[in-house]
């Protein structure tokens, strides 16, 4: 009995973390578009952009975070109630909370991109942002109260065999020719690289912040 207890609340967790992390991909996505529009700027996806960022780059690692080993402390928690809701009102604002700072990151660096170059080069940058947003928001999904820097971050070898797939196709996506052609993308420099992934990665750093901040309050408490 406890050994099935055990795998169902893991199970359990597991459902949530691939949920957060799709919802918070797509409330990023579609805040970011929206926003554009509001703000007079171009859009900073194609269509076929936006697909790719649905089906490929979102797509693998969220499937393997269905295949996440059993949390250390999992049965330290009570029990939930029966008809307790995968998506709480807390968790729904933070999913925002996330979408926000992807929304927020993404049009920074476009309209950045924008006035310092060409259109081809500012879509290049918000779309590789984009999608480096979400390597680190994997991180946030697989950890929702404590912080993602745990024995645990690299017991999932699928999650960073996926994770490694998909930043290899982002630089065929960027460097390839014909990638180019059908993804509307041009070359990036180092620079680009380094800015891209220093705004991606404050979707991590913020929600580390956050969650020692509840932990200090906690304690205090």
């Amino acid at each position: 009995i406890v050994r099935a207890v055990r795998e169902g609340r893991t199970i359990f967790e597991n459902i949530v973390k691939f949920v957060r992390f799709q919802l918070s991909t797509n409330i990023g996505a579609v805040l970011t578009v929206a926003s554009a529009t509001f703000m007079g700027l171009p859009s900073p996806f194609t269509a076929i952009q936006i697909l790719w960022i649905n089906i490929i780059m979102d797509g693998p690692p969220a499937m393997t975070l269905g295949l996440d080993s059993l949390r250390v402390g999992v049965m330290d928690a009570a029990p939930r109630l029966p008809g307790q809701a995968i998506l709480s009102g807390a968790r729904i604002g933070r999913l925002v909370q996330y979408g926000m700072t992807m929304a927020a990151g993404t049009l920074g660096v476009f309209w950045w991109a924008l006035h310092e170059g060409g259109e081809g080069h500012a879509l290049t940058l918000a779309f590789t942002t984009f999608v480096l947003f979400q390597f680190f928001n994997v991180m946030n999904a697989r950890n929702e109260t404590g912080s993602a820097f745990n024995r645990q971050l690299f017991a999932n070898g699928k999650l960073w065999l996926a994770l490694a797939a998909v930043l290899l196709l982002r630089v065929v996506v960027v460097y390839w020719g014909p990638a180019q052609a059908i993804f509307s993308t041009v070359d990036l420099s180092v620079k680009d690289w380094g800015l891209a992934l220093a705004i991606a990665s404050s979707i991590l750093w913020i929600e580390e912040v956050r969650k020692l901040a509840l932990l200090g309050f906690s304690r205090r408490g």
